[in-house]
This record gives C-alpha cells, sequence and structure tokens, in this order.
C-alpha cells in the first residue's frame, strides 16, 4: 500500500479566512492576538465607532440624546413653579435633595407640550456640574449607532436643519430621528 499523503503544513494566517472576518482555527486566533493589527477590529474606521443613544418621543416626532449625558430617567413629580421663566420651563423639582430645573421638550423646540399619561418621564441630563429635566412623552430604549448611520445637520438629506440643538438625523426605524445636543440643551 502507497503511504498516506502527509498534510501539508501551512504557515499560521495572519488574517482570518472565514467570510464572517471571524477566525476559523485557534492558530488564526492566536496570531491575532500577537499581532492586533490583523485583527478583523484592528481596521476598524472612524466612521464605525459606536455611540449610544436614547430614544424617546414628543408627541409624534422621535428624538435621541446621547446616553452620555443622560443621568436618569425618572416618573413626573409635582413641580414648583417660577414666576418670569419661558413657557417652557416648567419650574423646579426635588431630586433626592437636589433642585432640578424642568423643562418641556416639545414647547422648547417648537412643538406641543410632552403629552401627560402613563409614558411621560423626566429625563435628567448632567454635564459639569449642570443639571436639567426634560419632560417627554415617552422614552424608548437605546440604540446603538455608528457614525456613518449619522447624517450632520447641515447635509442631512431628510430634512434642512439650521439650529445649534441638533447634532445630526439618523434612520433606525422608518422614521427619522432627530438628534439632540445635550451640551447646548444645558445652557
Amino acid at each position: 500500500p502507497a503511504p498516506a499523503p502527509q498534510p501539508v503544513a501551512r504557515p499560521v494566517a495572519a488574517a482570518p479566512t472565514a467570510s464572517s472576518g471571524r477566525p476559523s482555527s485557534w492558530q488564526e486566533l492566536q496570531a491575532q492576538a500577537r499581532n492586533p493589527a490583523s485583527s478583523p477590529r484592528g481596521d476598524r474606521r472612524a466612521s464605525e465607532r459606536m455611540s449610544r443613544w436614547l430614544r424617546l418621543r414628543c408627541g409624534v416626532q422621535a428624538y435621541a440624546l446621547e446616553l452620555l449625558k443622560v443621568q436618569e430617567v425618572v416618573l413626573p413629580v409635582p413641580l414648583l413653579p417660577l414666576r418670569g421663566t419661558p413657557s417652557a420651563m416648567l419650574g423646579i423639582m426635588n431630586l433626592r435633595g437636589q433642585v432640578v430645573p424642568v423643562m418641556d421638550l416639545g414647547i422648547h423646540l417648537g412643538a406641543g407640550p410632552a403629552q401627560d399619561d402613563a409614558n411621560t418621564r423626566i429625563v435628567v441630563l448632567e454635564e459639569n456640574g449642570e443639571t436639567m429635566g426634560l419632560r417627554v412623552s415617552a422614552v424608548e430604549d437605546v440604540a446603538n449607532l455608528t457614525d456613518s448611520q449619522i447624517e450632520p445637520p447641515d447635509t442631512a438629506r431628510i430634512c434642512q436643519i439650521s439650529n445649534d440643538l441638533f447634532r445630526g438625523v439618523a434612520r433606525v426605524t422608518a422614521q427619522p430621528m432627530i438628534l439632540l445636543d445635550a451640551t447646548q440643551l444645558l445652557n
């Protein structure tokens, strides 16, 4: 009988051979660990960075706030109204001993007031020691967006937005979502 053919020793591949981008063998996984630049994540472009956004609604319009700026989401509480403030400023609330001004996001953006029902929430924003509550119709969920999914407001094909409050437009579902700049809202 003829001797069995010897397996051909193949060099350890630096890049994965599987079409899914995952290493197909233990050797490829070890090669990626030794050479991170060959890893599928090593060549990730800046446009593929992920950011997390809290999706919310004011009436029928969908908005989102960067999750890093959201301190918490609370149920509506009784507010102490303030005289001489804009109509969007609903008053102040006591949040565990901290005085937090609360604004109706719908009125502030030029739409109708947030509906007052079981879904109504107050989204508390915090940045650099500044805190503010935004009353919204509903808080939906958290969306992960890549930078390539976000159209800047000056080039958004959906609508031309010329306001510092808007960071851009993203289409996660059938309805476009307007991304709000929490820093501008706090100012």
